[in-house]
């Protein structure tokens, strides 16, 4: 019975010790946020783009051509107004996310192009790991004297502190007496 009185504070503090540093060295629980955000709408309009010259000629058709020489004065005309008419398109190519307009002239090749697009605006929901904060265990040796230096004493204890910042105290000293304490912050 003696022999227990002396190792179970030893074996109490053992198993408080194993307890925390199994708590310290646990990996934390990943809590999210999810935000969502506005993208304003974003509207852009390009310069008209004037060609100078094509980038790269194909062959000319041959099929025209013939038509152009077999026809007679007024069907040539007519091919000939055909190819020089100015020929303007606008296309639109829309979806749920961007709408964009491309202009362009032609007259035989093309003379001028503009592009304008709108990027609508719409929400954006974000998904924000936070990571908890590890408990932190600590090992306190202490050494004390009376205030008038007669004797020393020594005490070793831990301190244990949780996730949320509060602080545990469980310590002993050769006196055999067990101290627990919690720690307040001012």
């Amino acid at each position: 019975m003696d022999l227990l009185k002396r190792i179970l504070p030893y074996l109490i503090c053992l198993i408080l010790g194993m307890l925390l540093l199994n708590e310290c060295n646990r990996d934390p629980e990943v809590k999210t946020i999810v935000r969502t955000v506005a993208v304003p709408e974003i509207i852009k309009q390009f310069d008209t783009i004037v060609v100078e010259k094509p980038i790269h000629t194909h062959s000319v058709d041959t099929i025209y051509v013939d038509r152009f020489v077999q026809a007679d004065s007024t069907g040539q005309l007519d091919l000939y107004k055909d190819a020089v008419t100015i020929r303007e398109y606008k296309e639109v190519f829309e979806d749920s996310m961007a709408i964009i307009e491309v202009f362009s002239k032609t007259r035989g090749h093309l003379l001028e192009q503009q592009a304008n697009y709108t990027i609508f605006e719409r929400q954006i929901t974000d998904t924000i790991p936070l990571p908890r904060p590890k408990g932190n265990l600590y090992l306190m040796p202490e050494i004390g004297t009376t205030t008038d230096l007669r004797g020393l004493r020594a005490k070793a204890g831990i301190m244990y502190q949780d996730r949320n910042k509060h602080l545990y105290s469980l310590s002993m000293d050769v006196d055999g007496y067990i101290y627990i304490g919690y720690g307040i912050k001012f």
